[in-house]
């Protein structure tokens, strides 16, 4: 299907994607085709559209364009949808992001003392269903205090693709919880990607429930293809062989990868809480 853009319209289309275009450190045919998602051919022809012909393009190029440029087509009398602006989870494409795709250990410190490492798995898959990735974690370990935990979360992914944060929210029986982890490069093949983040749930290590933050380290796709996903959590003793090497991967998401505002703020006055 052809949509024509003409008159005023298209010049201010065309003076607004000029505009956007000159934000970029990039080639012609690198805008075109790595932030357009266009050929190059298409992008000029845009470009070079004036007089009375209008300018006719198909309608997935058309918002392939507008995806693209975060311009919304209803400022050019454009009754047309565009995914990132109609998608609450952020409009991405599911074909770009499947090297996020796999299975993943997910670890944290306990939440009691901090003096062990909890090892968790982390499943990323497509839902065609949706249009957008959906994930769903299982935490399965004894605790400090000697209880079998065996908790499930699932949902849906959510990506701002300026921010290149993963937004994933959980919702069980009225509680909400939230993981958020930094994009990992992409590179080729399976080799093993590392996220950092932090996750907020609810925690009682003082008696009563509470707000609870803690840091996280995820790593993989892992290849043990167990059917069984519980074989591979665990509770990382802090005497154990692996721990330091793990705690360490920890510390430095505790240090770089999250912020903690008032704390940061609070630091950089030489301030201390009382």
């Amino acid at each position: 299907m052809m949509i024509n853009l003409s008159g005023h319209n298209r010049d201010r289309f065309i003076s607004d994607l000029r505009d956007h275009r000159e934000a970029f450190a990039l080639s012609d045919k690198e805008y075109a085709e790595q932030i357009l998602k266009v050929s190059p051919n298409t992008f000029r022809k845009c470009l070079e559209s004036s007089g009375r012909s209008p300018l006719a393009l198909k309608r997935h190029t058309f918002v392939s364009i507008f995806t693209g440029s975060g311009l919304d087509p209803k400022a050019y009398g454009l009754s047309i949808g565009v995914p990132s602006q109609t998608s609450p989870h952020g409009g991405y494409k599911t074909s770009d992001y499947r090297f996020l795709c796999g299975r993943f250990f997910l670890y944290r410190r306990t939440f009691l003392s901090a003096r062990h490492i909890t090892r968790s798995i982390l499943e990323i898959q497509t839902s065609d269903a949706k249009e957008c990735l959906a994930f769903h974690e299982l935490h399965y370990y004894d605790s400090e205090s000697g209880v079998r935990e065996e908790i499930h979360y699932r949902g849906d992914v959510y990506l701002n693709q300026e921010r290149s944060i993963l937004s994933m929210p959980a919702y069980f029986e009225g509680q909400v919880r939230l993981t958020l982890l930094h994009m990992p490069e992409r590179r080729g093949g399976r080799e093993r990607r590392k996220m950092r983040g932090a996750l907020l749930a609810f925690g009682i290590p003082k008696g009563y429930w509470q707000p609870t933050i803690s840091s996280v380290y995820v790593e993989g796709p892992i290849d043990d293809k167990r059917a069984n996903p519980r074989e591979l959590c665990r509770t990382i003793w802090a005497e154990s062989e692996d721990y330091q090497a793990l705690s360490s991967e920890l510390a430095h998401t505790e240090e770089h990868a999250t912020i903690n505002a008032p704390l940061m703020w609070f630091k950089a006055q030489g301030k201390t809480t009382v």
